[in-house]
C-alpha cells in the first residue's frame, strides 16, 4: 500500500533529564568496571589475560553502540525520518520501517526496526509531543507493526 501524506512535520526530543541519568548511570558502570579491570590489572598473571580482552571489549562496544541511541526523532510531511544521536543520524523513510516496538514502562526506549538496521528511541511514552510523532507514522504507512505501545493514538 503506498503511504499517506502527512498533514505537517512533528518533532520529538527525549528530555534532557532522562537523557542524562542515563549516561550518568552509565558512566558509573564504567567506572565500576574498569575498577574491577585495574584490580585483575594489578595481579598480573598469564591466566587474567582473556578476562582482561573480553571486559576491555565489552566496554567498548557498549560505549560505541549506546551513543547510538537517538534522543530526537522529526517526522516531515513527505514521510521522512530523521533520528538524531550522539554519533550518528539516520535518515529514512516511513515505508522504510516495518516495526515499533514500545518500551514495557512508561519510560524507557522505542526500538524501530528500519530497512538496513534497528534504531533505538529514548522515550517518555506520556510526552503528546511522541505521540503526535508516532500517530504520523502509523498515519503514514498502516501496515507498520506497532507493539507494546497503547497510546500512540
Amino acid at each position: 500500500m503506498p503511504p499517506k501524506t502527512i498533514l505537517e512535520s512533528y518533532v520529538y526530543q527525549a528530555p534532557a533529564f532522562f537523557v542524562w541519568i542515563f549516561y550518568l548511570l552509565f558512566a558509573a558502570f564504567i567506572l565500576v568496571d574498569l575498577t574491577y579491570l585495574v584490580i585483575i590489572l594489578n595481579k598480573a598473571e598469564a591466566s587474567y589475560r582473556f578476562p582482561i580482552f573480553m571486559l576491555t571489549f565489552i566496554l567498548i562496544y557498549m560505549c560505541y553502540f549506546s551513543a547510538a541511541i537517538s534522543y530526537k526523532i522529526e517526522v516531515w510531511e513527505n514521510g521522512k525520518i530523521k533520528l538524531t544521536s550522539l554519533r550518528k543520524t539516520i535518515d529514512a523513510k516511513v515505508e522504510d520501517m516495518a516495526y515499533v516496538q514500545g518500551p514495557q514502562l512508561p519510560i524507557g526506549f522505542i526500538k524501530l526496526r528500519l530497512e538496513r538496521e534497528k534504531a533505538y528511541l529514548f522515550a517518555n511514552m506520556r510526552t503528546p509531543s511522541l505521540n503526535k510523532v508516532l500517530t504520523a507514522i502509523k498515519t503514514a504507512d498502516p501496515g507498520i507493526k506497532f507493539d507494546r505501545i497503547k497510546n500512540w493514538r
